[in-house]
């Protein structure tokens, strides 16, 4: 049995495996044969995994994050999570790695210590997601809101802006465009990628799509829900910057913040973090819990290196 069909299998069996870590999903977004898994072994009971991409580019070997992947990271099994353990294991782990010319990784914000990675010589930026809580009483998440949003945006926009699921792929990835484009930037990844990834995470019964409409059905923003035993991910967003104003933005994460409660029964929900000023300043405004999660890097490449910090 390969590494891979022996992650599928403990796969099913680790229900609190996060979604982005599922052998499907790597699919999905890596490709097939372009990510390998690291198994650690304790006996005859598996004891820790860590997705790896693997690419080539310019001559160069790369194992840096999937596109719209937030987080990777060790995943230890129920009986191996003391500190102790864990450091034994990441050890194990990082002697595992393939060789690459660099490695850029986000791992799960429940990875708390990297030390053995530190130890080892790799570097580690904190960047920042943002938590809500849902097993607390909905009326309780809804009054943590700012009274901005509450009072203001949030009830302007229900009188005006309806919630659909029934648009399509397309429209949600021309609503996309124009967000990047505000911005003054290229999406990341083209329609024929969001085609595939929704199509598997369809199969999977892992991704809802939602679309504000005004009364004359024109969308006025956009958002992608994902999720995985324990949490909803609020994992792609976007507004029409035509409609910047009418509050169709904010109502819509507070509708798919009911949806992740009230239909899916999560009890998290992750807004996939950002270190970007006005974007934290919104998931701030939602009364979520800021958490810390690690970037970790390493060069091994010297030429690879300056080529990327001068990038």
């Amino acid at each position: 049995m390969t590494n891979k069909e022996t992650y599928y299998i403990l796969c099913e069996k680790e229900k609190e495996m996060p979604l982005f870590s599922q052998p499907w999903y790597l699919d999905a977004v890596c490709g097939e044969s372009s990510w390998d898994i690291l198994i650690i072994k304790k006996g005859s009971e598996i004891a820790a995994t860590m997705p790896i991409l693997k690419k080539k580019q310019f001559g160069f070997s790369l194992s840096r994050m999937p596109l719209i992947t937030p987080y990777l990271g060790p995943y230890y099994t129920k009986k191996f999570r003391s500190v102790k353990q864990q450091e034994k294991l990441m050890r194990t782990l990082i002697q595992k790695l393939p060789f690459f010319d660099f490695f850029d990784q986000n791992f799960h914000h429940s990875i708390t210590n990297w030390l053995p990675f530190y130890w080892e010589g790799f570097e580690a930026t904190v960047r920042y997601s943002f938590l809500i809580d849902l097993t607390k009483n909905l009326e309780d998440i809804f009054q943590n809101i700012s009274s901005n949003y509450r009072n203001n945006k949030i009830a302007k926009a229900k009188k005006e802006i309806k919630i659909v699921s029934n648009r399509s792929l397309e429209e949600f990835y021309e609503v996309q465009k124009k967000t990047f484009e505000k911005q003054k930037m290229r999406v990341p990844y083209s329609f024929d990628f969001i085609k595939k990834f929704d199509s598997i995470l369809e199969k999977e019964n892992a991704r809802e799509v939602f679309f504000t409409l005004d009364e004359e059905e024109q969308i006025h923003s956009v958002a992608y829900l994902t999720w995985d035993e324990e949490t909803a991910y609020f994992q792609m967003t976007g507004s029409n910057p035509v409609f910047h104003n009418s509050g169709a933005g904010i109502l819509i994460v507070w509708e798919v913040i009911k949806y992740a409660k009230e239909v899916l029964g999560k009890s998290r929900f992750d807004f996939c973090g950002s270190v970007i000023e006005g974007i934290t300043k919104v998931r701030q405004e939602f009364g979520a819990e800021q958490v810390p999660y690690f970037n970790l890097k390493k060069f091994e490449s010297n030429v690879f290196e300056i080529l990327y910090k001068v990038k």
